[in-house]
């Protein structure tokens, strides 16, 4: 009676942790709760063609300045002149530098005539040494002087090689053929070495030089072609290449400056004329991308696309750059209409099951 009891309880204690393990498998194989997610679509709209007034400018320009101070007797150019290589385009007054050479020379001649007499010294030092009637000492002495002799010589040569360059830059020389774009001296005025004083340009090389807001710069690259127009005549275009793009925007207007070359363009097209800078573009769209999407992981964008064929989010890679307003214009991984996650995008998993917030409400 006791052996059936005790196989009762037995029989008992099994089936109920069988019960208890049916339950929590059951459990296991509960579905994990969909997390609800705000969601926005990636809309696509026709680019705009981008269209920028600018100006003309040189790609070479040169700020010519006198490399010593001095009285200006004479200024050859104006603005707009034309120039050639060699030309002299002013003048210093040139009586305290022909001064200077004077003093120069002069010293040089005392420096000769002391190198004469200490060589003469020398040489007298010598032929009594021979007979026995110079000391060591007075040969050393006699070196020695002859020595600084030719080192005084030298300095006074150098001073006068000195005072003649400075003579020279007295004249303000033309580097290459080009044309006058500023002045910024007049006769009779005095001005300090290395300041500016006339601008020359080559008229040969020249861009069409446009300022692009922040915003939209990215959209442009070196090589990019843009058709190039004066206000004038409108229909009259000639084709031009961005050759630079400037590294960092303005501080003041958030624009940078693009330089697009148009080599020796027609006369019309002169250094300091109005133009328009339109660029060419093949018609098609731009891909954007809510800001509130876009996560920086170790320098690379990603957003969460929802995928809606298995209700989960996959961490998505993409390729973009600023667009307008609070959104990227994405280059690659992603296409107009996908479903990405706006809100809560820290806290979601790759991967996640989840519900769009619409279902969720129902």
């Amino acid at each position: 009676m006791k052996a059936l009891k005790l196989c009762t309880t037995a029989l008992a204690a099994l089936a109920a942790a069988i019960m208890l393990s049916a339950c929590e498998e059951k459990k296991a194989e509960a579905p994990a709760e969909e997390r609800p997610i705000l969601t926005a679509m990636v809309q696509s709209r026709p680019e705009v063609v981008l269209n920028f007034p600018g100006t003309v400018e040189p790609q070479v320009s040169t700020q010519k300045a006198f490399r010593v101070p001095g009285q200006v007797v004479a200024r050859n150019v104006n603005v707009g002149d034309t120039v050639r290589k060699g030309d002299v385009l002013a003048v210093l007054d040139t009586a305290q530098l022909k001064e200077g050479v004077r003093s120069a020379e002069a010293s040089v001649t005392g420096a000769q005539s002391q190198l004469a007499n200490a060589q003469s010294v020398d040489d007298r030092a010598n032929a009594l040494a021979k007979e026995g009637f110079a000391s060591p000492a007075q040969l050393d002495s006699a070196s020695q002087s002859l020595t600084a002799a030719n080192a005084n010589l030298e300095s006074a040569q150098a001073q006068l090689s000195k005072a003649r360059e400075q003579l020279g830059y007295a004249q303000l020389i033309a580097d290459y053929d080009g044309i006058v774009t500023a002045s910024n001296i007049e006769v009779g005025e005095t001005v300090a070495a290395g300041a500016p004083a006339i601008t020359i340009a080559r008229p040969d090389l020249r861009d069409a030089v446009i300022d692009v807001p922040d915003d939209v710069v990215g959209r442009i690259a070196a090589g990019d072609v843009f058709d190039i127009s004066t206000l004038l005549q409108p229909d009259r275009k000639i084709e031009g290449k961005v050759r630079e793009i400037a590294p960092s925007a303005d501080k003041l207007t958030h624009t940078v400056r693009v330089r697009i070359s148009i080599g020796n363009a027609a006369e019309i097209f002169r250094i300091g004329t109005t133009i328009e800078a339109s660029a060419r573009k093949t018609g098609g769209v731009t891909i954007l991308v809510p800001s509130d999407a876009v996560m920086s992981d170790d320098g690379k964008l990603t957003v969460w696309k929802f995928d809606p064929a298995s209700s989960k989010v996959v961490r998505t890679t993409i390729e973009a750059g600023e667009g307008p307003g609070a959104s990227y214009v994405v280059k690659s991984g992603l296409k107009s209409g996908d479903l990405v996650a706006v809100a809560g995008i820290h806290a979601l998993k790759d991967g996640q099951q989840v519900k769009l917030v619409e279902e969720a409400a129902r």
